[in-house]
């Protein structure tokens, strides 16, 4: 007779169900139990005599049917417990749609829903479906993240160039992966090259071949120890750095909106003071200044045109904004013109900052800050560290080096940029020369044409370089200084195969 109740209930139980593993009530959240628990309970009870039978059986039946029809109650992530979870009924066709386990991972957590929408976590993402608009979709976890970046060229508008190798992957998930909000870039703690979309991260170990593209985890990342799912570190999102200067954490009564996110940790730059690099200002120690903070003037280290001996008119949206922001000694006085860019907002720089003006937007997201700090750190991340100053007791000419491509196919040639400056000012007619050390020890050296004066740069286009997969390619980049010693920075590139 048991057996018979308890086939009975489990047919029930599955088809009342839709199929799924039925739920129980736990903190804020739901969490699947084992059918056969449930069953079990019953069938004990049809061993009592039928009144003993109704008054036990009636509770439990209610509290079993209460908490498995809170299946839609709000998960958050800090509260999901969730070791055995399978895909939803409701995501099943989606899941597969995406490719399934081999490609955005087991499921980890169950179904859950929040402000009307569904949701359930796999390892590499968040699956969403609205309702009212009858629409599934991935929830934008990689901007969450906090690591985008805006592309290079300030003056532009668009996305990061999808790197080709990824290509193929994009294509198939490119109606739910996002936009790109990185370029593609080698992480030497992962060991290899990522790239980071909205709604998905890709990346690929140079042991990898060249066609396997792998998912990063920004599902377990974001559900984090909540869905107890594992986080490999070859696997984890990389995330911000954080104000690690306690000097700088006057800065935080300013905001993330002025500052942006951090882009470094804090060092010690070449003329003594503790910097930091963010978003869109470059911070340094100063303990003559309030709060012992200071703006570093990069508008020009940059590379935008300033003109420091003329005095320009501020908009009055411009002039509000920076009276609330600690005024014009923090950002410095105008530098540009207010002009119209190619993107339809207006810009003006001064002196340690640049301002967009968005009229389109709404009030309180009109005025924001360039991020110029992902074109400082690109130019002055490999900063040469000389240990003295010159004979005369000033700063010694310093330098910056890039490359074109961090990763690169050995069938592409590659370009290398110096840019050299002296007290941050950009200096010309200095001729720098490049050591690149190729696979197998050999050594080449080139000399590059002389700094330009208006904006101390050279460029040199190197031949490509036909290297084995996962290849790196070190270099090194000199130029003379005034007392007769060199200032050196090193720096290398991947030699990457596309398939």
């Amino acid at each position: 007779m048991k057996r018979k109740i308890l086939l009975i209930c489990t047919l029930f139980w599955t088809f009342r169900d839709g199929g799924n593993i039925p739920v129980v009530v736990h903190r804020k959240f739901v969490l699947r139990a084992p059918l056969a628990l449930k069953c079990f309970v019953i069938s004990i009870f049809s061993n009592f005599k039928p009144y003993f039978r109704l008054s036990f059986i009636v509770p439990i039946w209610f509290l079993l049917i209460a908490c498995s029809s809170n299946e839609n109650a709000f998960i958050s992530s800090d509260a999901i417990i969730e070791s055995n979870a399978i895909v939803d009924t409701r995501f099943f066709d989606f899941y597969e749609q995406l490719g399934g386990i081999d490609v955005i991972g087991p499921a980890i957590s169950p179904k859950f829903e929040n402000g009307g929408i569904e949701y359930q976590y796999t390892s590499a993402a968040l699956m969403q479906f609205n309702p009212n608009s009858n629409r599934y979709s991935l929830s934008p976890i990689g901007r969450q993240i906090g690591i985008q970046e805006p592309t290079s060229n300030i003056s532009g508008s668009g996305t990061h160039e999808i790197y080709q190798g990824f290509l193929p992957i994009y294509d198939s998930l490119s109606l739910f992966i996002g936009d790109p909000i990185t370029p593609i870039r080698y992480n030497e703690t992962r060991g290899g090259i990522e790239q980071y979309f909205e709604n998905l991260g890709l990346y690929q170990l140079a042991t990898d071949p060249p066609h396997e593209v792998k998912l990063m985890y920004y599902g377990a990342w974001m559900c984090g120890e909540a869905c107890e799912a594992e986080l490999p570190l070859e696997k984890a999102p990389e995330t911000p750095a954080s104000i690690t200067d306690s000097a700088f954490a006057a800065l935080t009564r300013l905001g993330t909106s002025f500052s942006g996110q951090p882009l470094s940790s804090s060092y010690e730059a070449l003329d003594g003071a503790y910097e930091q690099i963010f978003e869109n200002i470059v911070v340094i120690s100063d303990p003559t200044k309030p709060g012992g903070i200071a703006l570093r003037p990069i508008t020009a280290m940059v590379g935008i045109g300033v003109n420091t001996g003329k005095t320009f008119d501020v908009p009055r949206q411009f002039h509000r904004f920076i009276t609330d922001h600690s005024g014009y000694e923090f950002t410095g006085a105008a530098v540009t013109e207010y002009t119209q860019q190619n993107s339809g907002n207006y810009r003006q720089c001064f002196t340690n900052i640049c301002l967009d003006y968005f009229p389109n937007y709404p009030e309180e997201l009109q005025v924001q800050l360039t991020p110029l700090g992902y074109l400082y750190q690109k130019r002055f991340g490999n900063m040469a560290m000389n240990e003295s100053l010159s004979d005369n007791g000033e700063m010694p000419i310093q330098l910056s080096i890039s490359e074109g491509y961090s990763v690169i196919a050995p069938d592409v040639s590659q370009l290398i940029s110096v840019y050299v400056y002296e007290d941050h000012a950009p200096i010309g007619d200095v001729i720098p020369t490049l050591t690149m050390t190729l696979p197998g020890g050999e050594i080449q050296s080139f000399t590059l044409e002389a700094t330009r004066a208006s904006d101390g740069f050279s460029t040199i286009s190197l031949n490509p370089i036909d290297a084995p997969h996962g290849t790196r390619i070190d270099y090194q980049v000199c130029v003379p200084t005034h007392n007769g010693k060199q200032a050196c920075v090193h720096d290398f590139f991947l030699i990457w195969e596309i398939p």
